[in-house]
């Protein structure tokens, strides 16, 4: 049996790192194949060896957002994944593959904190190795989702801009210039200026059509949604969520029970209870195959807050999101339930979630002037 040289089965795996970056699945799912083959047959090279199992990670977390595989089991594989650091001696590119990647799961898992220190850990990382333009691009882009979600507004604004930049210089990066687009518009509600992301996304959803990619055409109507119900459009935020549901469902998207709380959130507001029960039935059933904390946590706290009107269902969820480091749900959720109920007449109910939106925004601030330090 002839041995292949390690620098090939390395330049194949190069590919298949590109193939995830561009969310190609075909082609990163045969490249995969073909190196774990070859591995067997490659002369012996440990890093080569550490970068497989690397990417092999990157490669389960991200099949494993995109198709909902109920049966992925995130947490077993990312405490595998550690044993490549404490068994190996990483430096460079490796040790900053590791630390990204590691900040991706976090992220995925919302834990924010968390995922912001892999973040840091692995920009130190980039100028110890030559990397080119895109895997800066995609360092930038992956920073600054957990910014945004952090309701850090210049800093996600700041690495998703750079990005952007580096992103539309090559046609075959359409998919990561549209969710761009999604996180520059996201910064836009959240400076409550949704009137603002409005041409973006529905720029974002030509593109997307352009390129036809499902998972993006729905993701465009599922932040369309949420604009117009920021807006009280809430007709309008209704058909984008309902397209949204139609793609998800038939792509199996891991966001199907995010779309599901969003059209619950709108019907309730419509005061279309039985639809709205219904769908909180179907997200909160999606959410648990898919092991999903977090919208579970925002299913109850609807249920809490509108169907069934227990607040100790809602303060659960705040004691979810705030364990976690989501300041920003706590702070717009809180007013959210203040606005509620003030107008149902329970004044000390209501000056409680007021409390509660104004310390998450202090803790917003204090975040702010951390990451300035």
């Amino acid at each position: 049996m002839d041995v292949i040289p390690y620098d090939l089965v390395a330049t194949k795996m190069n590919f298949w790192y590109t193939a995830l970056k561009n969310n190609w699945p075909g082609q990163a799912e045969d490249t995969r194949k073909e190196v774990e083959r070859e591995l067997d047959q490659m002369e012996q090279n440990q890093d080569v060896v550490v970068y497989y199992n690397l990417l092999l990670f990157r490669h389960n977390l991200q099949f494993d957002y995109m198709y909902s595989d109920p049966g992925g089991n995130l947490n077993s594989r990312f405490e595998e994944f550690k044993k490549i650091r404490d068994q190996n001696n990483l430096e460079g590119m490796l040790e900053y593959y590791y630390q990204f990647f590691a900040g991706m799961y976090h992220f995925r898992q919302k834990e924010l904190i968390l995922a912001l220190n892999f973040y840091r850990n692995a920009e130190k990382q980039l100028d110890f190795f030559d990397c080119d333009e895109l895997e800066k691009a995609e360092f930038y882009f992956k920073t600054s989702e957990v910014y945004y979600h952090m309701k850090q507004t210049f800093f996600s604004m700041n690495y998703a801009t750079q990005a952007y930049n580096i992103y539309k210089k090559y046609d075959t990066y359409g998919e990561r210039r549209v969710q761009c687009q999604f996180i520059l518009a996201g910064n836009c509600r959240d400076q409550m200026l949704p009137e603002k992301a409005i041409p973006s996304l529905n720029q974002a959803l030509n593109e997307s059509n352009k390129i036809a990619s499902a998972h993006l055409i729905g993701s465009s109507h599922l932040n369309l949604g949420i604009c117009y119900n920021q807006l009280e459009e809430l007709e309008k935020a209704s058909n984008h969520l309902q397209k949204t549901l139609e793609v998800y469902r038939e792509v199996n998207h891991s966001f199907l029970s995010k779309a599901l709380f969003n059209l619950a959130h709108v019907r309730a507001k419509q005061a279309e209870w039985v639809t709205a029960n219904d769908l909180y039935f179907d997200g909160k059933e999606s959410a648990e195959k898919s092991h999903n904390a977090y919208d579970i946590a925002k299913l109850e706290m609807l249920k809490g807050l509108y169907l069934i009107h227990d607040l100790d269902l809602v303060r659960e969820s705040f004691k979810f999101f705030k364990e976690n480091g989501l300041y920003a749900d706590v702070e717009d959720y809180g007013i959210i339930a203040g606005e509620i109920l003030e107008t149902e007449e329970k004044i000390r109910d209501a000056c409680e979630f007021y409390r509660i939106a104004c310390d998450a925004r202090r803790q917003i601030q204090r975040s702010g002037y951390v990451n300035e330090s």
